[in-house]
């Protein structure tokens, strides 16, 4: 039976409640970063300092400016990195960080070897590995919720991994662009198609593929 596939949103939710709590245990230990946080925001819109800290202290809504956001703390990448590393499909499964692992040419190498060769603006990095069923898997995942600048951006990473990726001919591994959100649901106008059909469609299907993450399961299970 498939697991059921993460909650994106009650996640960050969750991380938000946790960071607006941590601004009062910020202020609990006088960490001096908070503390600088609150001089700068005084500071710049001429309030005062000690009526601010007891705000903080006091209204939620307020704690909420200086909590951190959780996206800058990579937790969609997290929330999904959990829920791979669960799927009894899976083993030997890593969260690769951004100066780690690139994907050029259908080559995966690190970053070293990459900056080494004199660099490729487009090399994509890889967000995930694992293997499956004696199959080296090879991820690259976004979550985007709506249109704009950065969240076109994310669509056009993903497009460029796959371009990439099915440049590749090394044997047994698989690439997947795992595209998570309702930004993907949204029509790409100029595709004529919504961006994950045409993701699913530049995809070579043989040993590239695009899906959301709630498909991730039964594929692995089809795999062979």
């Amino acid at each position: 039976m498939s697991k059921q596939p993460p909650d994106y949103e009650k996640e960050k939710a969750e991380a938000l409640r946790r960071n607006r709590d941590y601004v009062i245990s910020s202020l609990d230990k006088n960490d001096e970063g908070m503390l600088l946080k609150v001089e700068n925001f005084c500071a710049k819109h001429n309030f005062n300092r000690k009526r601010v800290l007891k705000l903080m202290r006091t209204e939620e809504y307020f704690r909420a400016v200086f909590a951190i956001d959780p996206a800058k703390q990579k937790i969609h990448e997290d929330t999904a990195a959990e829920f791979i590393e669960s799927l009894p499909q899976v083993r030997d499964f890593k969260q690769l960080g951004h100066s780690e692992l690139a994907l050029f040419h259908g080559a995966v190498m690190s970053k070293k070897d990459l900056k080494k060769s004199g660099g490729h603006s487009t090399a994509k990095t890889i967000d995930f590995s694992w293997v499956t069923k004696e199959k080296q898997i090879y991820t690259s995942h976004k979550y985007t919720r709506e249109s704009g600048g950065m969240q076109d951006g994310q669509y056009l990473d993903l497009q460029e991994f796959i371009r990439e990726a099915n440049f590749s001919d090394l044997p047994n591994t698989f690439f997947v662009a795992i595209a998570d959100g309702d930004y993907y649901k949204m029509r790409d106008s100029s595709a004529n198609m919504t961006k994950l059909e045409y993701l699913r469609k530049i995809s070579n299907q043989k040993n590239v593929f695009a899906m959301p993450i709630s498909e991730l399961e039964d594929w692995l299970d089809k795999l062979n």
